[in-house]
């Protein structure tokens, strides 16, 4: 009787343990299979994040350049290894900095990159940035991308390195 109790709560274990994995594998494919996520279709409109840089100045544009395609939000970190090897990322940033404006979200002050390292080099690092803009979007890790039209609609996201699928469909977009 014991024997045949504890061989029940083993195999209760087990398959719990299965269904877990089997949750999390199918959880980690969903993220992965993400193939840009084209939300042109979405309709909201978001307002230009507000914030600062490391150094405490709040963000401002140059405005005597020509008014831009829209914006561009590339939550990313000097610390984080994808963000480094994301070299789709790179080619996209400048195809997208002739008309669009390109802010580079950091999670904290520490994630600032050296000015050697933006890409592109004319991006703006925010790091103090106001809750309720971030709490709007799905920032849960490094490297996330999001392109909004010049009326503040979200015409691309994508969470985690670009594949050149990814470039070449944000590409289409631009």
């Amino acid at each position: 009787m014991k024997k045949s109790i504890i061989g029940i709560l083993t195999t209760v274990v087990l398959v719990a343990i299965m269904a877990a994995n089997a949750f999390m594998l199918i959880r980690i494919w969903m993220l992965m299979s993400n193939d840009g996520a084209v939300l042109r279709e979405n309709k909201a409109s978001y307002t230009f994040p507000d914030g600062y840089t490391p150094e405490g100045t709040k963000l401002s544009w140059n405005e005597s350049l020509p008014a831009p395609s829209g914006w561009v939000v590339r939550y990313a970190s000097n610390g984080c290894i994808y963000c480094k090897l994301d070299f789709e990322w790179e080619r996209l940033a400048h195809q997208l900095e002739r008309n669009y404006r390109i802010i580079t979200l950091l999670p904290n002050e520490e994630s600032q990159f050296a000015k050697d390292q933006m890409i592109p080099e004319n991006a703006q690092q925010l790091v103090f940035i106001k809750m309720d803009w971030i709490k709007q979007f799905r920032f849960t890790g490094t490297p996330t991308t999001i392109i909004f039209d010049n009326n503040g609609r979200m015409i691309w996201h994508h969470q985690g390195m670009l594949g050149e699928d990814d470039y070449n469909l944000a590409k289409k977009l631009l």
